[in-house]
């Protein structure tokens, strides 16, 4: 009960190649009330018997109002969410059939917005994550990693306020957030560089993002005649005292068919960035680009690439087939013998401190080698299914040549259920493999290994199993 008190204060991941992953919660809320060029659109009904002067705009009180008096009627406030529940099972390399894994994460998501007026609105979105499994899981073998490598969590229950913020404006002209809220920023679709504001990367194989907003104050400048926008952000996550304020800014322009952005982010002890990101439509072909600049103090500019081309074929009146490819370069990238070389150190240094149970070293997924590329084709309404998506993505280490590819099914059912599929195997000894198959065919061949062969530590090790085969369903309604 208590969860659910604090939470009262998909689109699929490759509907468009181009477009932000569809069940990002940004998109789902704009296409209910609307986004920041709506700004001057009452999303919301007002209470009865509210008053010209309850509304705190003039603008209703003048000879010329009538058409605006229906707001006098409507109800300012809603209240909605979404219930997901997530059933997974996965086979790791060498295990047995009777120790396929299974998983069980469900998310409840609620959100309550009002508009006072057309100039002040007001939203607070909370979520409940519930995985019985969670604890279990994470004391059954070593390490459990996804595909991704990405490490489960441990909490069966967590309570998370995802966004709370006012949004109001001066003048007309200049708009302002204020509070906990979720921006992205980017083009491109499985790598996200220009991405400044997030430090968590979006996982591209889920049909969800659950990353949550960061608290900070957003200024949005629109210049209407232009087709441009300037955006300014102070963060004010962990800004205890003033001087570790954060601050972002973006300039977003728009050329003809062709989109530049650039953005950057300043905040004390993390190094300076940059990003400069392009979209362009050419025919049937859209083309994404995103450069990603870290200044260090060493001098030394770190930058990471990624570059897209999509294309949309319309062969029936309701259906399309989009086909997509994008590379990704980051000049900072490990080799798979540089990522062995930090596993065995961290494995020498938990033995001299006497540990049971290895703890391989956090690396970010799909940011810790040097070139990558993904893919993926997406069908929507096929034939007679029209109200189903199929996807198939395949992602590519082309540094230590792992890989990872899936399928994805989605269909309304029910009129109001969503049913999510999905099928994944991956291959190579490399990260999209969790690294293990390599390490365990390397660390043998170290000189100190047969002095440590019988240490509980290593034997845990050597006996852990690599990711291989995965499923899943997922049930959504929306509330």
């Amino acid at each position: 009960m208590k969860y659910l008190l604090l939470l009262c204060a998909v689109l699929l991941p490759c509907a468009a190649f181009a477009a932000d992953p569809p069940t990002d919660d940004r998109a789902r809320e704009d296409a209910i009330f609307g986004g920041d060029e709506e700004e001057e659109k009452p999303a919301g009904e007002t209470v009865k018997e509210a008053g010209a002067k309850d509304l705190g705009d003039e603008r209703l009180t003048t000879d010329e109002a009538k058409p605006n008096n229906e707001l006098l009627y409507k109800d300012r406030s809603q209240l909605g969410g979404f219930l997901y529940l997530r059933t997974s099972a996965s086979y790791n390399q060498g295990a047995r059939a009777s120790d396929i894994g299974l998983g069980n994460a469900n998310l409840f998501d609620l959100f309550y917005d009002t508009r006072l007026n057309d100039r002040v609105r007001a939203f607070v979105r909370g979520r409940v994550l519930y995985n019985p499994l969670a604890a279990a899981a994470a004391s059954a073998g070593v390490n459990s990693q996804s595909a991704l490598g990405a490490a489960t969590s441990t909490d069966t229950t967590k309570a998370l306020l995802n966004q709370m913020w006012l949004k109001f404006d001066i003048s007309r002209t200049v708009f302002l957030t204020v509070g906990q809220q979720f921006v992205r920023w980017g083009t491109t679709r499985f790598w996200n560089p220009v991405d400044v504001l997030n430090t968590t990367k979006v996982n591209p194989l889920a049909f969800f993002d659950e990353r949550v907003g960061i608290p900070m104050i957003k200024v949005h400048v629109p210049i209407e005649k232009l087709g441009w926008n300037l955006y300014g952000i102070a963060l004010t996550d962990s800004a205890t005292t003033i001087d570790r304020l954060g601050a972002a800014v973006r300039a977003e322009a728009l050329f003809g068919h062709t989109e530049v952005g650039v953005a950057s982010i300043f905040r004390k002890g993390v190094d300076p960035k940059l990003g400069l990101d392009v979209s362009s439509g050419l025919g049937d072909f859209d083309l994404t680009g995103e450069l990603g600049l870290v200044f260090p103090g060493t001098g030394s500019v770190a930058w990471q690439l990624a570059a897209g081309v999509s294309y949309t074929w319309a062969y029936r009146e309701d259906d399309s087939l989009v086909i997509g490819v994008e590379y990704f370069h980051n000049d900072q990238g490990l080799t798979l013998q540089g990522v062995y070389d930090k596993t065995k150190q961290s494995l020498t240094d938990q033995i001299s401190a006497g540990s049971t149970s290895p703890t391989l070293p956090s690396f970010t997924p799909l940011y810790t080698s040097r070139d990558y590329i993904g893919i993926v084709a997406t069908a929507i309404s096929p034939g007679s299914l029209n109200d189903a998506t199929i996807s198939a993505i395949c992602l590519q280490n082309l540094t230590d040549k792992s890989g990872t590819a899936q399928l994805n099914f989605s269909t309304l059912v029910l009129t109001d259920m969503t049913v999510e599929a999905y099928a994944g195997a991956s291959y190579g000894d490399g990260e999209l493999r969790g690294n293990l198959p390599y390490f365990q065919s390397q660390l043998p061949n170290e000189s100190f290994y047969s002095s440590v062969a019988s240490n509980p530590l290593i034997a845990a090790f050597m006996s852990a199993h690599a990711p291989l085969l995965r499923a899943g369903v997922n049930l959504r309604v929306n509330l």
